[in-house]
């Protein structure tokens, strides 16, 4: 007896697509260990952490750049479908069922490498074009929210990634793949380009967020492969399974239930203090009667100048109305990688102070917000109001 595998010529089971889960779970139910251990395998195989991955990985990335800096949503949802970010988290996932240390090292690493990839993607958005993604378009995106449903399509997701991989022939589902890309590694570029423009609280906020997704997710497709007839096995297997489960406990802890500052406007409050009622009655005034005044001699009256009133001009102050569909970030000083004070949407007015400004081939002009904050803005967002 043998295993159906994704080869070009299998024992006939392939031959029937529609029914081939059905096939695939009777053979495994009174498959032994040497079949299970060949089903394992060709499992491994077919995952594919090859030289393919890197290009792939890579042109993922370019599109994603390209998309975001355009604004382009069409273009970031193709970068997300070529994304293989699924490939890595079922190889952690059969390293734990075959288990094998060998295996979970080059999955650990094509991991790291494809985090890396990610977020780096953000400091070279930022490098290449400042000011091209600011917090409007961050927080537009579905994939940044923290909800029940987003967390529901990670789960299922990740359920149906597991039944897909081990039933079907071929790698890892591209559908589900895309999902877990737009919730996980998609937001890892915007943790780094928000790092990258000095909002370093906002980053980890999000990186927490997308930490805890990434960990929840490994859970449910460890889970599955368990429940399948697939469990950890050896000291690699459970100990690895125990460590996903630790840190998963951990962010869902501390991504619920932890109130977060991500991109949440700042409120000001303001104690207004009434005088109180005096409980005293007002004390009676007394007049007093003035003395009688002596005659004296009328004095003729003297002719005088009328005063010469001196007009001084008023300051005009002069406005401008920002011109950017997505809005612009007011920043401490005129660079890119300044802190950022606070956030101006499109259509609200502000005032110039006159101060002007050339750094990183951009013209900065300082203003005043609408909430009373100054800072610096590229003067390319503003357009002069006349008075």
């Amino acid at each position: 007896m043998s295993i159906p595998t994704s080869e070009t010529h299998p024992d006939g089971l392939h031959r029937a697509l529609r029914n081939h889960p059905q096939q695939v779970r009777k053979v495994l139910e009174t498959a032994g260990p040497r079949q299970i251990k060949d089903f394992i395998n060709d499992l491994i195989r077919r995952n594919k952490l090859n030289l393919n991955f890197f290009w792939q990985l890579l042109l993922s990335l370019a599109l994603l750049s390209v998309g975001l800096v355009a604004d382009l949503p069409l273009l970031v949802l193709v970068a997300a479908v070529t994304a293989p970010v699924l490939n890595p988290m079922m190889g952690l996932v059969l390293s734990a069922i075959k288990p094998s240390a060998g295996y979970l090292g080059k999955s650990l690493f094509f991991t790291l490498l494809m985090i890396a990839v990610f977020f780096g993607g953000g400091w070279l958005i930022n490098l290449i074009s400042p000011l091209a993604v600011d917090p409007s378009q961050v927080t537009s995106f579905f994939t940044i929210k923290n909800g029940w449903l987003e967390w529901g399509v990670l789960v299922l997701a990740s359920v149906v990634s597991v039944y897909l991989f081990l039933y079907r022939p071929g790698g890892p589902s591209v559908v589900t793949s895309t999902m877990l890309a737009y919730l996980i590694f998609i937001p890892l570029t915007i943790a780094g380009l928000l790092m990258a423009q000095g909002d370093a609280a906002g980053a980890i906020d999000l990186l927490v967020l997308i930490g805890t997704r990434f960990f929840v997710s490994l859970l449910a497709l460890l889970v599955t492969t368990w429940v399948l007839g697939f469990p950890p096995k050896g000291a690699v297997g459970w100990l690895f399974f125990a460590i996903i489960l630790l840190v998963s406990t951990l962010g869902i802890f501390e991504s619920r239930f932890r109130p977060s500052l991500l991109f949440q406007p700042e409120s000001h409050s303001f104690i207004v203090s009434a005088a109180a009622p005096t409980e005293l009655p007002a004390e009676p005034t007394t007049i007093r009667p003035s003395p009688t005044a002596l005659p004296t001699k009328t004095l003729q009256p003297t002719a005088t100048k009328p005063p010469i009133e001196t007009v001084f001009p008023a300051p005009v102050s002069k406005f401008a109305l920002v011109v950017s569909e997505s809005g612009v970030v007011v920043r401490e000083s005129p660079s890119t990688q300044a802190a950022i004070i606070t956030y101006i949407s499109n259509g609200l007015q502000v005032t110039l102070l006159g101060e002007k400004i050339t750094e990183q081939d951009l013209e900065w002009e300082k203003v005043i917000a609408p909430d009373g904050k100054e800072g610096w803005v590229a003067a390319r967002f503003l357009s002069p109001v006349n008075p």
